[in-house]
């Protein structure tokens, strides 16, 4: 895969990295990168007296991985980046290094933990699309907005327990207030994908 990598043509690089004939080591070196990038992402963090939960660019780099990597790659790199967390690697959001506090999940845990769900859900959706040749703008959106459904659900599930509160709450604290913010995020990967980066297969020629 690398050996063939066209780093002149980053429209398409995610040909590339999807290749069915990439070694062990090759994808593995992808999956960490990606891992990688979700925790540089994670610093890019901010927080808001209106939610315990802070604003990151977690997700960018979590459709990104979708984008990017097969489906069993990009799961697997979502949960390289829970294990480094796991083991005290501050790749968390705003440089924390705990995902278990006293034996508990802390409370952005159940975000974090739908994270390779929707990188899966991103690459599995993509490769459906580009192989029916459809992977047009409806469905890219379609892709993005259904991978943000178990980060949603995971992340106010785990936040109306971690607080005790209910779950009209915790989606008025998890939810409602990224609304916005996870729209302009995923808007960002169309106009990257659509404006940049090639579906088509004969691109990797020349």
């Amino acid at each position: 895969m690398f050996s063939d990598f066209n780093w002149g043509k980053p429209q398409t690089w995610h040909l590339s990295l999807t290749s069915a004939e990439s070694t062990i080591l090759e994808r593995g070196i992808s999956i960490t990168f990606f891992a990688g990038l979700t925790a540089l992402c994670a610093q890019i963090a901010f927080s808001v007296p209106w939610t315990p939960v802070p604003y990151t660019l977690q997700t960018f780099a979590v459709l990104a991985t979708g984008v990017y990597l097969r489906r069993n790659d990009a799961f697997l790199s979502g949960c390289v980046y829970l294990l480094a967390g796991s083991i005290g690697a501050p790749v968390f959001a705003e440089g924390g290094s705990q995902l278990f506090d006293s034996g508990k999940l802390i409370a952005s845990g159940g975000y974090l933990l739908a994270f390779p769900f929707a990188s899966a859900l991103v690459a599995e959706g993509f490769d459906r699309s580009r192989s029916a040749g459809k992977l047009d703008l409806k469905a890219q959106l379609i892709c993005w907005y259904v991978a943000m459904i178990p980060v949603y659900l995971f992340g106010t599930l785990w936040l109306a327990e971690s607080y005790s509160v209910d779950f009209n709450q915790a989606f008025q604290w998890g939810v409602k207030p990224f609304l916005v913010w996870d729209f302009v995020k995923i808007w960002a990967m169309v106009i990257i994908t659509a404006r940049i980066w090639s579906y088509s297969n004969e691109d990797l020629e020349g």
